[in-house]
């Protein structure tokens, strides 16, 4: 099962808590980022601290599950480029 979260970063920041071994796609909106999608453990705590705000809003969303598969099925889909994973939480 995939979630987007845009605009919910309390939203978001619960699925994170609730799912720490899933995976969190960071996407801008405009995808122009040439290193997004990135998929980042949902554990990192750069994308899971409490301590920002906004990690929903603005020009970026996340788009979060438990399988990694369907995480790069969505990207190809919607994206049509594959995951770019995280150089510092590596996720597999």
């Amino acid at each position: 099962m995939i979630e987007k979260f845009q605009n919910d970063d309390s939203g978001y920041l619960a699925w994170v808590q609730s799912n720490p071994s899933g995976f969190v796609v960071n996407i801008d909106e405009p995808n122009t980022t040439p290193s997004y999608p990135m998929v980042h453990a949902a554990s990192h705590r750069a994308i899971s601290s409490g301590l920002r705000e906004n990690y929903t809003s603005g020009r970026y969303f996340k788009v979060c599950s438990n399988s990694l598969t369907d995480l790069e099925k969505w990207a190809m889909e919607n994206y049509r480029r594959p995951l770019v994973r995280c150089k510092t939480c590596s996720p597999k």
